[in-house]
């Protein structure tokens, strides 16, 4: 009997010890797992806090920067920074780097912020669209007005009456001022439209930008007093920094094979007419290269792909199988007919703000951007 309890007594003094170490050992992990969560959670707010006190010193003065590594104590912990000038495709950006240090833990925070300022010049309101007319708009065929970048809608607008017949397709939003006509089987589907607007809309009239070629003439790189005819070899424009403006007091007319690289601006006096194979070298996906403003009519044929923003202060006719990567804007009517595409890339500021001027400047404030760790 003694044997069994004193076997008992010590069966259960084993069962507590194990019981005992297997507590005091989670007991241990638990305390251990609190410690790193805790050091984690504290090296994250040293980090954060950096960026947001070095956000601010920003806001507060736009030149500040810490272009050599510096350290400042926060909550028992440490901060090294930077803040430097840096540039994001195409942006200019302020980068700043944080490594936090808490108890052997290190967290690496990095934000980036748009610089406050101008936003730069901007086109007038009948070149933000992919067709603008003052007057009628037809499209007819198998005309496309589309882009190739899913965020753009390639919008139409005519202050006159649109007709559409036979299968056009657009991506983008259709508005007018007088009346709407459809026949055949249209197709009319902006990219982007997330609150589920009407995708034709009757609005008011859209202002057409008007000129006069002569005034330029003392700006001009390249000056062409009667006519000018190309029916082979390269025009040369500027740079994007520099861009040519060519002033012609006749017609333009280019045929065959015409290649034209760089960026420029072509003001025509008279009518303007671009047929054949005309190529275009410098090309952007973002925005326009090459601008014609042409006070009379502007025909374009063939089947080659031209390139630019193209503005007439009477009509425009577009025909063939060709297609235009950029924006069409007429003060008379816009015909286009045949196959004939339109791809809509965005008109360039740089292009318009010599002729046009820099229209009403967008102020851009100090904007973040990026952040990540």
């Amino acid at each position: 009997m003694g044997k069994t309890v004193i076997l008992y007594v010590l069966g259960t003094l084993s069962i507590f010890v194990i019981i005992n170490l297997n507590l005091s050992r989670q007991l241990i992990d638990q305390s251990t797992d609190s410690y790193n969560y805790f050091g984690e959670t504290q090296t994250r707010n040293i980090g954060n806090t950096m960026v947001a006190m070095l956000v601010s010193k920003i806001a507060d003065s736009t030149n500040y920067r810490a272009t050599s590594v510096q350290s400042k104590s926060l909550f028992s912990g440490q901060a090294i920074y930077s803040v430097i000038d840096t540039v994001v495709a195409p942006d200019s950006m302020i980068k700043i780097s944080v490594s936090a240090t808490y108890f052997g833990q290190t967290k690496n925070m990095f934000s980036l912020l748009k610089k406050p300022g101008s936003g730069g010049p901007v086109p007038p309101p009948a070149f933000n669209y992919a067709v603008y007319s003052n007057g009628n708009l037809q499209l007819s065929g198998n005309a496309e007005i589309q882009s190739e970048n899913d965020a753009w809608n390639a919008n139409v607008h005519t202050n006159g009456n649109m007709q559409l017949s036979g299968n056009p397709e657009i991506e983008g939003f259709v508005t007018y001022v007088n009346q709407f006509q459809q026949s055949g089987n249209p197709e009319i589907q902006p990219n982007q439209n997330p609150d589920n607007l009407p995708v034709t809309s009757q609005i008011s009239q859209v202002p057409v930008p008007t000129f006069n070629p002569d005034d330029y003439m003392s700006i001009a790189t390249q000056t062409y007093t009667g006519n000018f005819n190309k029916s082979s070899g390269t025009v040369t424009l500027g740079t994007a920094q520099n861009p040519a403006i060519i002033y012609v007091g006749g017609n333009l007319n280019w045929s065959g094979n015409v290649t034209v690289t760089g960026y420029g601006i072509i003001v025509v006096k008279g009518n303007s007419q671009m047929s054949g194979n005309v190529t275009f070298q410098t090309q952007d996906p973002n925005k326009s290269t090459f601008s014609l403003y042409t006070v009379g009519n502007i025909q374009m044929s063939g089947n080659s792909d031209m390139y630019g923003q193209y503005l007439s202060l009477a009509n425009i006719q577009m025909s063939g199988n060709g297609e235009l990567k950029g924006s069409l804007a007429a003060g008379g009517q816009v015909q286009m007919s045949g196959n004939g595409e339109v791809e809509y890339i965005p008109a360039n500021a740089s292009l318009t703000a010599p002729i046009f001027g820099n229209g009403q400047q967008s102020t851009r404030p100090l904007k973040p951007s990026l952040y990540y760790e």
